[in-house]
């Protein structure tokens, strides 16, 4: 960590500290100067960004644009920073709007479904007044353009890259999780696997995700690997679904005890809050009674 990393031409990602793992702040070092994401805290933007910046030449003052791929906390949490640093504009997309006006409410809101489950939301989590909002399809630089790609969470979007066919995704691709969540986090599987299927049938040469994942990995280069890595987040929804299944079947209900089961079943490490692997198993409950009831 500490210096920004060249993936394709000149997009370059840095990988800030997390929770025990990384989070990505991708620069695209275009006509326009772009951020996506911020990582997690303001003292990430002064000892990391700031100078990972002024290695390739930059500042903060040379950003055209500050984008965010969903609004959790560790994603926009150095947003709030980097405008006190230099005038940067920010452009969200139209879900996120309200979310990243003030992320605080919104983790403490996410974490009240499992409260007994979560842990305290990070309060130094500082909102911003987005300049530009963003629909589906809008361009960004000239050459960014929106996808929405919800399904991890309802705001989730992902920027395709015109210039180089680099999708970059956020938490958008989920495979089985990063080493501490436990699982893969997605909020409605339906909308998970249609978010896989629409980006399977995009013209993708590059995948850049937000974290290290389990299963999948943190990116993907070229159109082969990039079809692997769109398979390798499908296949782990199939190897959930079959276990919570099964388990449902022999009268198993119980969310908790499910979500302990299928970390052990995936040979993952229990986190220290179960709050992301209780929202996945109840995205299948969910489709579950769905179909029963049809």
């Amino acid at each position: 960590m500490g210096e920004f990393r060249l993936v394709v031409d000149d997009i370059y990602i840095l990988e800030t500290p997390s929770g025990g793992v990384w989070s990505g702040i991708v620069f695209i070092d275009g006509k326009e100067k772009i951020l996506i994401d911020s990582g997690d805290c303001a003292k990430n933007i002064d000892n990391l960004l700031c100078p990972a910046l002024e290695a390739l030449g930059y500042s903060l003052k040379d950003i055209a644009w500050l984008c965010n791929t969903h609004c959790h906390g560790d994603h926009v949490g150095g947003h709030h920073r980097i405008l006190e640093l230099a005038d940067v504009k920010v452009a969200t997309y139209v879900e996120s709007c309200p979310k990243i006006k003030d992320p605080l409410k919104y983790a403490k809101l996410i974490r009240a479904t499992y409260p007994e489950f979560s842990p305290p939301a990070s309060s130094t989590l500082k909102g911003v007044e987005p300049d530009r909002i963003l629909q589906e399809g809008a361009m960004i630089g000239g050459r960014l353009q929106v996808i929405a790609t919800p399904g991890h969470d309802t705001d989730c979007v992902s920027f395709y890259d015109t210039k180089t066919k680099t999708l970059i995704t956020g938490d958008s691709l989920q495979g089985n999780g990063t080493a501490t969540q436990g699982t893969a986090l997605y909020m409605d599987l339906d909308v998970y696997q249609n978010t896989l299927e629409k980006l399977m049938k995009m013209d993708v040469e590059n995948i850049i995700s937000g974290h290290p994942y389990l299963f999948s990995g943190d990116m993907a280069i070229g159109k082969a690997a990039v079809v692997e890595y769109l398979k390798r987040c499908w296949v782990i929804t199939d190897i959930y679904d079959t276990y919570i299944r099964s388990q449902v079947q022999a009268g198993c209900t119980d969310k908790v005890k499910l979500a302990e089961g299928l970390i052990k079943h995936m040979n993952n490490k229990k986190p220290a809050f179960l709050f992301l692997p209780l929202y996945t198993v109840d995205a299948h409950l969910h489709k579950m009674l769905e179909h029963k009831n049809k």
